[in-house]
């Protein structure tokens, strides 16, 4: 695209970030976004991201404006933003039209985010469960390596939301030596959760170990950081978040603004990513800390895991005959959050059972979901989706 249209000639067209947002929480809305600067990046595209009202996301305030991202987020490649694409195109100044303009669909969002082998993954689903990595730890190096360049190179959180983080920090942390934990609760249902009595053996060794030590504790679920609190007392510093009592995941609760539903996440993101060490369970939220601060090391307590609380989360789990594995809350309810259940890293013998004899069932599933599908193009009610840069 030459100079004339207001573009650097770097880029040979533009390329709106804009998909429906429902369901997606505040971590893999950031997620998707860098998975599509990764899609932008291989084909020379500019990216600007558009996720206005249709979108349906749970964040979008129309008290902040027109766009999710610019609530929280500067331009990606500054200083074109949605409005300046739009001046381009309706002005006499430059030569680029709205017909120019690139996007994918949704479905061909999700393919790539979620099978293209550049694409950046916070866990092993999806293509990464049916064929898992050799070496585990070796994976998610990749993907944070590939995660904070891509960070690093485009996210910028608004100057104003950065301000009052580093108020907080130096109000509540500084000087002390840091240990963040995240705790996923809620409705976690795609990798195994942690229980919070998992964490202690290793919070009491990091503590024994400083003279100043304090912990930040990030989690959705309230009774998650009350066990906390109970068991280490001042040491705890939480955010104000909002959170949980049950399986639903706060950007579902009713009397909190979309804002600040978002903005809770991104301030537990950033002071996560202050810290000088992090225990983790599986989450997009996690993860994106780690990639906010490139010398930020963890520990993640889901990585060994394959069975938790009944549940099997192997490889080749595609639900097939097995039901939907329950949320996190819904797991963990009825236990002793302070300490660690013999069922923390089983299952159930009714699951190991479908599990063993996988071989068996699952290709017939496959095969007819397969005639299912090709069916259902050949009558034109399912797209064919190929990504193929």
């Amino acid at each position: 695209m030459n100079t004339h249209s207001g573009i650097p000639e770097e880029f040979k067209g533009v390329y709106i970030l804009k998909m429906n947002l429902n369901g997606a929480g505040f971590g893999a809305v950031v997620l998707q976004t860098l998975n599509q600067i990764r899609y932008c990046e291989r084909n020379s595209l500019l990216p600007v991201v558009n996720y206005d009202q249709s979108c349906e996301g749970h964040f979008f305030d129309k008290s902040y404006g027109e766009n999710t991202w610019t609530q929280y987020f500067e331009a990606l490649v500054p200083p074109y933003d949605f409005p300046t694409i739009m001046r381009y195109c309706n002005g006499q100044e430059y030569s680029i039209s709205v017909a120019e303009l690139q996007s994918l669909e949704d479905k061909e969002v999700i393919q790539m985010c979620e099978h293209h082998e550049d694409s950046i993954y916070t866990f092993t689903f999806a293509d990464w469960r049916l064929n898992p990595p050799e070496d585990l730890n070796a994976w998610y190096n990749k993907q944070r390596e590939k995660g904070r360049e891509t960070f690093s190179k485009y996210i910028r959180v608004k100057p104003s939301i950065l301000s009052r983080i580093n108020e907080f920090w130096d109000v509540h942390l500084a000087g002390h030596q840091v240990l963040g934990v995240h705790v996923r609760g809620t409705d976690l249902m795609y990798a195994p959760p942690v229980s919070p009595a998992e964490y202690f053996e290793h919070i009491d060794q990091w503590i024994k170990s400083r003279k100043h030590p304090k912990l930040f504790v990030a989690t959705d679920q309230t009774q998650y950081l009350s066990t906390f609190q109970s068991r280490y007392g001042d040491l705890v510093v939480a955010y104000d978040s909002s959170r949980s009592v049950d399986e639903v995941v706060p950007f579902n609760l009713e009397g909190i603004t979309p804002y600040k539903k978002g903005e809770d996440v991104l301030f537990d993101m950033c002071l996560l990513s202050k810290t000088d060490f992090l225990i983790k369970g599986t989450s997009a939220v996690s993860e994106l800390a780690l990639y906010m601060n490139p010398k930020l090391e963890c520990l993640d307590l889901s990585i060994s895991k394959r069975f938790a609380f009944g549940q099997d989360y192997g490889k080749g789990w595609n639900g097939g005959l097995l039901k939907d594995t329950k949320p996190a809350w819904l797991l963990l309810k009825n236990t002793d959050l302070s300490s660690i259940e013999g069922s923390a890293r089983t299952q159930t013998p009714w699951q190991e059972f479908l599990y063993k004899f996988r071989p068996l069932y699952s290709p017939p599933i496959i095969f007819f979901k397969r005639v299912k599908n090709a069916v259902l193009r050949r009558l034109g009610l399912k797209k064919t989706v190929s990504i193929n840069n």
